[in-house]
């Protein structure tokens, strides 16, 4: 399956993050400040797909600011969280499988950015950059460090590494921003090195 639904003059970033809010409003107000910032920075926007949690409010914030919004979403979660498109204005892609999910939001993407989330959040973080690392692709990864959540996973790559089961180059497979306004930045700066790939 080819999922081509936006313009190709524009670039697709996918986010992943939390269905939910988190227990700090920090990481909310990043959702919703990345959210507007690829509004305003002309990109679309790839999600997880419903108005839940973070994806919500990136969803939301970024659809606010002229963004196309493209969600996907299993057909098994999408019954389990009773979600909700963010508007009907939303573009919704259901999947039978969470494979599929992630298959077809690689495909749609020219760029990631991971914001706090669950173990759904770092499964999709660990599968793009697993591909990287085997050369199936060589999109951006821009990781946002919302106060220190992310702290022990790169302290843990790291320690990876330094043990022995990953090369160095690893350590480039993301970019760790401080903030929303650092991830904005690293992320215009590596789309503008790196040419938008035929989907």
């Amino acid at each position: 399956m080819r999922a081509t639904l936006f313009p190709m003059a524009k670039s697709s970033v996918c986010v992943f993050c939390g269905s939910s809010f988190g227990n700090d409003p920090r990481f909310r107000a990043a959702a919703r400040a990345l959210g507007a910032g690829l509004a305003e920075l002309g990109w679309n926007l790839v999600f997880g797909g419903g108005s839940q949690g973070l994806m919500g409010e990136v969803a939301k914030a970024a659809q606010e600011g002229g963004a196309e919004v493209q969600g996907i979403i299993p057909a098994f979660l999408q019954a389990l969280e009773n979600s909700a498109p963010v508007s009907p204005e939303e573009k919704l892609i259901v999947t039978p499988h969470l494979q599929e999910r992630k298959a077809i939001m690689l495909q749609m993407s020219d760029a990631f950015v991971v914001l706090p989330g669950g173990l759904g959040t770092f499964d999709e973080f660990f599968e793009v950059s697993t591909e990287v690392q085997l050369g199936v692709h060589k999109k951006p990864i821009i990781v946002v460090n919302v106060d220190g959540y992310f702290d022990p996973l790169d302290t843990m790559l790291r320690g990876i590494v330094a043990n022995g089961f990953a090369r160095p180059e690893v350590l480039e497979i993301y970019h760790l921003a401080e903030g929303t306004e650092a991830a904005l930045l690293a992320l215009k700066q590596a789309l503008a090195q790196t040419p938008a790939p035929s989907r």
